[in-house]
């Protein structure tokens, strides 16, 4: 077999109810799947997992499974192991519950095949597992990202620091990878993946950026199998702060303080839940003094340019004003959730107004009073 083109890492752990559609869609893809290396490796998966990437790995040559002995507890070690294994062109990672459009490989390929850029990176939308409506994130709405930047670097685009683009999003040189050993922190359960991707902005003499979709992220609904942050909002976030303070040393001043807004997005995400409120208050305050070890220092205006709604609370939390900061938290995510139900009723009276207002329910008007009608007489 000749040198594959790219190499596709995924993770895996118990993703039976997903894995097909996933693998699928690489079988799909039209640069042909045969330019493909897809590493699977398989965290000690205790369902039908194991069996399932066993058999891809017996009907298509270059689709390869690594099984660990012992659970590592975390993405980060199976990537790292998936680098060392990684034998193509380029190197792109996979979760293995998420789907990649069909030209999302090919459209990648263009630009770094075309460009002097390390690597490149595209956006994604995220959809729900049972309506299958997609939804873009609020990051890729930015005015600064509805455009193309082809051989670009950090120096030029420091808002990219900010950007929460994934590292799912991001076709590397391989080369480039091993030459810098860029890898993994190995046993965090989230915030590793920051790691990684500071390593390539810094370290990237030149990247570039499309703003088309290259990724579908798949927003699970089954209570088995809730993300690590409705699993337990504290220890990812005591990750989240880890990985900044680790990263933290790599980059310039003016670097972190974009970087910053990145952290505060994973952050927010969780502690602006719902789900915050069940915890108790001394929980509560605790998230909010680890929190305070990232805030100071932060740069207002740029916080306040991506994150308008919670600078305040950031403001608070980096001044040591943690009650206050809690209580005005506490009113954003009561607020959140009241617009959720407003908007949900507005849906609602709706699609009522529509049914009332159409000929088949005012043709069968006569139907209905007679049906009240028999009801009282019963």
């Amino acid at each position: 077999m000749n040198q594959p083109l790219i190499s596709v890492i995924l993770p895996i752990y118990n993703v039976e109810n997903y894995i097909h559609e996933c693998l699928n869609s690489l079988l799909n893809q039209t640069i042909g799947y045969e330019n493909l290396e897809v590493i699977m490796v398989n965290d000690c998966s205790t369902d039908r997992t194991p069996i399932i990437i066993d058999e891809y790995a017996a009907k298509y040559e270059n689709f390869k499974v690594i099984h660990f002995t012992e659970n590592s507890g975390a993405p980060g070690k199976p990537r790292n192991v998936g680098i060392e294994n990684a034998t193509g062109k380029y190197t792109i990672f996979l979760d293995p519950d998420d789907i990649v459009p069909a030209d999302a490989y090919e459209r990648l390929i263009n630009v770094i095949e075309n460009s002097e850029s390390d690597f490149v990176m595209g956006k994604m939308q995220s959809f729900d597992d049972e309506t299958k409506r997609r939804h873009e994130h609020v990051t890729f709405k930015q005015y600064q990202l509805q455009k193309k930047y082809i051989d670009v670097n950090i120096d030029n685009v420091p808002f990219f620091y900010q950007v929460k683009t994934a590292i799912i999003l991001k076709l590397v040189k391989t080369e480039f990878l091993l030459k810098n050993k860029i890898n993994f922190i190995e046993g965090m359960k989230n915030g590793e993946d920051k790691y990684y991707d500071i390593q390539l902005f810094s370290k990237a003499k030149k990247f570039s950026y499309i703003p088309e979709v290259i990724y579908l992220y798949r927003a699970r609904n089954d209570e088995k199998n809730l993300s690590l942050t409705q699993r337990d909002i504290i220890s990812t976030v005591e990750n989240d702060v880890k990985s900044a303070l680790i990263i933290k040393p790599l980059l310039t001043q003016k670097e972190f303080k974009y970087f910053q807004i990145n952290v505060f997005r994973s952050i927010f995400w969780k502690i602006g839940d719902a789900d915050f409120k069940k915890l108790t208050k001394d929980q509560q305050h605790y998230l909010l003094n680890l929190i305070k070890d990232v805030a100071v220092g932060y740069d207002s205006d740029i916080t306040k340019e991506y994150m308008e709604v919670e600078e305040p609370i950031i403001s608070l939390i980096s001044s040591g004003h943690i009650v206050e900061a809690l209580d005005y938290n506490l009113l954003l995510i009561s607020r959140r959730w009241w617009f959720k139900i407003s908007k949900e009723l507005e849906k609602d009276y709706k699609k009522s107004s529509k049914i009332r207002n159409s000929n088949f329910w005012k043709v069968t008007s006569p139907l209905r009073k007679v049906i009240r009608l028999v009801k009282r007489v019963s």
